[in-house]
């Protein structure tokens, strides 16, 4: 197999990241990854995340940079590394410097150059704070004005940004003392970790201010940050790898698997008994009043060759009352013999995000629809919540007490698209489902579509096109998720919900930029488009063996960088690990039992059987492997 076709199997796109660079002064340590400064460290502690100088358009998207030169600089004394780039067709000419030295300090210059005058919602530094030691943490901030102030990391999400007015910041982490001081613009923070971002992020221009905003032609924009790192940080033990096994059952159910619906994403009759033999059947339908007629008679079709259920987004028209639109969507149910099981109706503005502090739409409200909900559906679960991210769930948090469930989405790709961001999203996720389930209280909660991809895009007036299918920060098509990494993410993200009582999770689509199925004609797909034969991506294996659903189990001696889901069955008991880092891993396991990978040198055989567990399912030979990139290994133990 050559790089490319393993490329394409692995992440879905021909297009390879350039291979990040290690540096080192004295202590410090980085990782140069795509023009940023990542993972900076003091010894063994992570002290920042990521330094980086993205240029944002009107829709809040990353603008890709055409880099014009690239020089790194290492001695024994520290490294200097100078990036040069344009974008926008060189509207904007950038240049960026990083320098460290062994004494623990690091200095970052951005500038910006606009050839004409440039439009934009940002374009300058953001510097990125972990969340693992950080969070709850006591900070000191100075202000423009020299005034120091107290103020402590957040522990649970926060809606709106926790620290503003920043000059300068000062913390310790597990016993490294971090001073960082930014000039250039005022900046402030957010908690990043509303769009699963696993960091805090510190930037500039304040939100207060207007935007979009004009760089002038001619004008430069130039920033700089200042790191001081110092103290003696202890070596962290290195644990032998325990074995990974199956402990005793919870009270805790698997969620039930959804297949998030809109009318380009419904499944042919042949693919539909594909989806009705993999028990892919439980569809999240999103409709309007005015299309529900035709949605819904569609569904009931599939419904009637799956015998699978139902459930309701319905997206309403805020400036008509909510009781007449709700009664139309009622009405093309009963007429179709259909009984949706759990609703949901939200004033279409509120797909858009505001600050907590902003101003909100006029006319219908998210209480006022949910409370007309019940009287349209009295025999389904009422719920409340957004239909996109927990960001907007936080800012504008249920007010319906009655509501039988809560629900909010989740896109990966929201501020950053490359590979390590998206695998890094994995880390926020409990604390999402931590902070979501403190506001629901005694309702269920229930997971929208949830998926690397964004399904709209509450921060500008579009998603981002992404024709070539590259990494592009808010598209819908992202094409890991027709790759294996898709399939280890959305594992990774079953996992996270242990311990939440999450009632259930959309986490792909039958087709479409989401689905479950391989089709041609959508975008342009490297490999499928050649190979007919394909009939489902990856993440149709990784969603079939958990259908079924079960009862959850307890997995003991799993390794932070693998993500493990166990539970029972009626007849056997189940395992899947999955490894969504770009390097191999070691498994050690306690189970035995009928096991099969998937990976490049299976993903042929995969993609072009449904079946491809039962056909390839032999007996565990050893219980000692190496689970490749993005590979996923299914275990299933006869009771």
């Amino acid at each position: 197999m050559d790089a490319e076709t393993r490329q394409i199997f692995e992440t879905g796109t021909t297009e390879s990241p350039a291979a990040p660079h290690t540096v080192t002064a004295g202590k410090l340590s980085a990782v140069i990854d795509n023009g940023a400064l990542r993972r900076i460290a003091f010894g063994p502690v992570e002290v920042v995340r990521q330094i980086d100088f993205p240029v944002r358009d009107q829709n809040w998207a990353t603008l890709p940079p055409r880099v014009i030169s690239e020089n790194l600089e290492m001695t024994s004394e520290g490294f200097r590394y100078e990036r040069r780039f344009e974008v926008a067709d060189g509207a904007l000419s950038c240049r960026v410097v990083f320098e460290a030295h062994e004494d623990g300090t690091v200095l970052a210059t951005g500038e910006a150059e606009a050839a004409r005058d440039f439009v934009t919602n940002r374009t300058g530094f953001t510097l990125l704070h972990p969340i693992s030691g950080v969070a709850g943490l006591p900070v000191t901030v100075t202000t423009p004005d020299g005034e120091r102030l107290n103020e402590t990391m957040p522990e649970a999400i926060s809606p709106a940004q926790p620290i503003k007015n920043i000059a300068g910041l000062r913390f310790d982490i597990h016993g490294v003392a971090l001073s960082i001081s930014f000039e250039g613009d005022v900046f402030e923070m957010e908690d990043q970790r509303n769009w699963s971002d696993a960091s805090y992020k510190t930037y500039s221009r304040p939100l207060v201010e207007p935007f979009t905003y004009d760089i002038s032609a001619g004008t430069c924009v130039r920033q700089q940050i200042r790191l001081a790192v110092s103290g003696t940080a202890d070596a962290e033990a290195a644990a032998a790898p325990s074995a990974i096994r199956v402990g005793p059952p919870l009270t805790e159910q698997l969620p039930d698997m959804l297949l998030a619906v809109e009318s380009d994403w419904l499944p042919t009759k042949t693919e539909t008994a594909i989806l009705a033999a993999a028990r892919l059947d439980r569809l999240l339908l999103r409709t309007t009043p005015s299309s529900a007629a035709a949605d819904i008679e569609t569904v009931a079709r599939l419904l009637a060759n799956t015998g699978g259920s139902l459930d309701l987004e319905i997206v309403l028209d805020g400036d008509k009352p909510a009781g007449g639109q709700l009664h139309r969507v009622a009405s093309a149910c009963r007429s179709h013999n259909v009984q949706p099981q759990h609703v949901i109706a939200l004033p279409s503005g509120y797909l858009a995000s505001y600050q907590p502090t902003g101003r909100w739409p006029g006319g219908l409200t998210p209480l006022e629809a949910s409370q007309a909900t019940r009287g349209a559906f009295p025999n389904a679960r009422i719920g409340c919540g957004m239909l996109t991210n927990f960001t907007e769930f936080n800012r504008c948090r249920p007010k319906d007490d009655a509501a039988h469930f809560i629900t909010h989405g989740n896109a990966a790709i929201v501020h950053a698209a490359d590979d390590w961001s998206v695998a890094q999203t994995l880390e926020t996720l409990p604390d999402i489902f931590a902070s979501a389930r403190g506001i629901a209280g005694d309702r269920g909660y229930r997971l929208g579509l949830t998926a690397i991809g964004m399904r709209t895009n509450p921060y500008g007036s579009a998603v981002s096109l992404n024709p070539d299918q590259k990494r592009m920060t808010m598209a819908t098509w992202d094409p890991r998720a027709r790759a294996l990494f898709g399939a280890a993410w959305a594992i990774g993200a079953l996992a996270k919900t242990e311990g939440f009582g999450i009632e259930a999770i959309a986490l792909a689509a039958p087709a479409g930029p989401f689905g479950v199925l391989s089709r041609s004609g959508e975008v342009a797909r490297p490999w499928y488009d050649d190979h007919p034969e394909a009939l489902v991506y990856p993440i149709f294996h990784a969603l079939r063996f958990v259908a079924g659903g079960g009862q959850r189990c307890r997995v003991v001696g799993a390794p932070p960088e693998l993500s493990v889901v166990a539970f029972v069955t009626a007849t056997a008991t189940r395992l899947v690990i999955a490894n969504v880092s770009p390097e191999p891993q070691q498994i050690r396991l306690g189970e035995s039992g009928q096991a099969a990978v998937l990976d490049t040198s299976s993903f042929e055989a995969a993609v072009s059987d449904p079946e491809w567990f039962e056909h390839s399912g032999k007996p565990l030979r050893s219980k000692s492997l190496e689970l490749d990139p993005r590979a996923i290994l299914f275990v299933e133990q006869a009771k």
